[in-house]
């Protein structure tokens, strides 16, 4: 009897001194850096490579989905383990969807990672074009955005777009990111004389302007 006691009473301290599983902390911002605020309602899918649950895994496993606060802040707690990478992926309406990957080599429960991201809205321009004043069929304009800080297939591009002739009379519409000094560099041949100006429209999140290039 006094046997069974002594290993029961060996099995109870064993099992009061097994320590709790340990969480890594995965907290940051998000923020729209151009107007300067806190983004609030972003959803946050935290992925994760490496051991996960005890498997090794070479692609990105979901660990979480959350929504930033009122603050654009949010905080993950996730199971320690030996992570290769934490992959973010960022999405709202009206704002460019951000995937970012960041090192896990330092993370772990006595190392939490803050991290903060610039999220950016979308706005849309509408560009005019249109030979107001025509000499003769050598007029050419040339013209591309300067300092776009996006470059997707619809954004308003910086290569140099050449228009010939006195017909010109065009609209289209590109993107960039809101409130935001959108620049755009014109070259204007006409009678042999040539100039050059720029032209600077300021964009607005979630909305359309429209920019008039009359030569």
């Amino acid at each position: 009897m006094q046997k069974v006691l002594f290993f029961l009473c060996l099995l109870i301290f064993f099992t009061s001194c097994k320590k709790d599983p340990k969480n890594i902390l995965i907290s940051g911002t998000v923020k729209d850096p151009y107007q300067n605020i806190p983004v609030a309602g972003a959803k946050i899918t935290l992925q994760a490579n490496g051991v996960i649950q005890g498997i090794y895994n070479a692609s990105f496993v979901t660990l979480g989905t959350i929504t930033t606060d009122a603050l654009g802040q949010f905080q993950f707690e996730v199971d320690e383990s030996t992570y290769d990478s934490f992959r973010f992926v960022i999405v709202k309406d009206g704002y460019y969807t951000l995937q970012q990957t960041v090192t896990a080599a330092t993370v772990n429960s006595d190392k939490p990672l803050k991290t903060n991201f610039d999220f950016l809205s979308v706005a849309t321009i509408l560009v005019h074009i249109k030979n107001i004043s025509p000499f003769d069929d050598d007029d050419k304009l040339i013209t591309y955005f300067q300092n776009n800080p996006i470059s997707n297939f619809d954004c308003c591009s910086s290569s140099p777009v050449t228009y010939l002739g006195m017909a010109i009379d065009t609209s289209f519409f590109c993107k960039s990111v809101g409130a935001f000094d959108l620049s755009l560099s014109k070259s204007i041949l006409k009678n042999n004389v040539q100039t050059y100006e720029t032209t600077t429209v300021h964009t607005l999140p979630n909305d359309t302007v429209e920019l008039n290039v009359f030569y």
